[in-house]
């Protein structure tokens, strides 16, 4: 996955609050939601999410990321 498709698919999980949703929305499977977010943290060398079994939330670096982003 391209970049930019990484980083629409970052912003779709912030707004939805979670990887399963953000899926349904981009018409997606989870885990390809799930490993475009981890391949474009690894690309900018930062976590942008804290992830939880029952939440998913923005870090400090994915509340700057998203700002520049959208």
């Amino acid at each position: 996955m391209d970049t930019l498709q990484a980083m629409k698919t970052f912003i779709q999980v912030a707004e939805a609050g979670g990887f399963a949703e953000a899926a349904r929305r981009l018409d997606m499977a989870p885990p390809q939601v799930t490993r475009a977010v981890k391949a474009l943290e690894a690309r900018i060398g930062a976590r942008l999410l804290h992830r939880t079994t029952r939440q998913v939330r923005l870090t400090e670096a994915g509340e700057r990321y998203l700002q520049a982003a959208g």
